[in-house]
């Protein structure tokens, strides 16, 4: 059994381990000596600013971002009114070596590695990387943003913020490496909604992910559930003691 605060330090190493965190730590800022970065704006009417060393990576930030975006705005929930990416060679702190990108709660900010970090990685999702998995790593990670600008500050449990965000990852992704990633954690979905839960996501983030898009197909009406996940329906706050 764990007390509340191992709890959630266990919580932040998993979902680093996929490249998914929520937790905002003091050593969790950009360090502008690390990459001499460039604004980059993304394009086509979004607010989204980027700032990367190489503009490769930008784009590539700016393709996932854009496509989460225009996911979520189909299912009526809209952006937050700006979103910065930065993207750096190393996650600052406790996430260095966990995690490939991070939504920071407080600032409402994103941080991935670049590319060639990513690259160095091998394999995510057990799969070899790739220019379009970095691209879903970012829209996952602005899916986290635009959740955290309808939910905080009151906030989210983490199933929900990762329900939703594994499920702009996988509808956004070629459908090919959909099923390539989704082959290598079979199953057929979270049975009931009680599945949804921190613990699910604390024990295996990618099998969660896995559940959450098979789970979110069955729906009747995949909008409005989407919103309400968002809206707190769905997943309670897990108790303070829970283990």
């Amino acid at each position: 059994m764990y007390g509340a605060r191992s709890f959630a330090i266990a919580c932040l190493a998993w979902a680093c381990a996929t490249g998914l965190a929520r937790a905002e730590t003091a050593a969790a800022v950009r360090d502008p000596a690390a990459v001499p970065a460039t604004a980059h704006r993304c394009p086509g009417g979004i607010d989204i600013l980027v700032r990367a060393a190489d503009a490769d990576d930008a784009q590539m930030a700016c393709d996932g971002a854009t496509r989460a975006l225009a996911f979520l705005s189909a299912a009526g929930i809209e952006a937050p009114p700006q979103t910065t990416i930065d993207i750096v060679r190393q996650l600052p702190g406790e996430l260095a070596g966990k995690a490939v990108g991070c939504y920071l709660r407080q600032s409402r900010n994103i941080l991935l590695l670049d590319y060639r970090a990513f690259e160095a990685g091998g394999r995510w999702f057990r799969v070899p990387v790739s220019r379009e998995l970095y691209r879903a790593v970012a829209a996952h990670e602005t899916a986290h943003a635009v959740i955290g600008c309808h939910t905080e500050p009151k906030g989210l449990p983490v199933a929900a913020h990762e329900y939703v965000a594994y499920v702009v990852l996988f509808a956004t992704l070629e459908p090919g490496l959909r099923d390539q990633m989704l082959a290598q954690f079979p199953g057929s979905g979270f049975r009931t909604t009680l599945q949804i839960s921190d613990v699910n996501h604390l024990v295996n983030p990618s099998q969660f992910g896995a559940d959450a898009w098979r789970h979110y197909l069955t729906r009747r009406d995949r909008d409005a559930w989407l919103r309400e996940v968002i809206a707190g329906g769905v997943v309670p706050e897990p108790p303070g003691d829970a283990p």
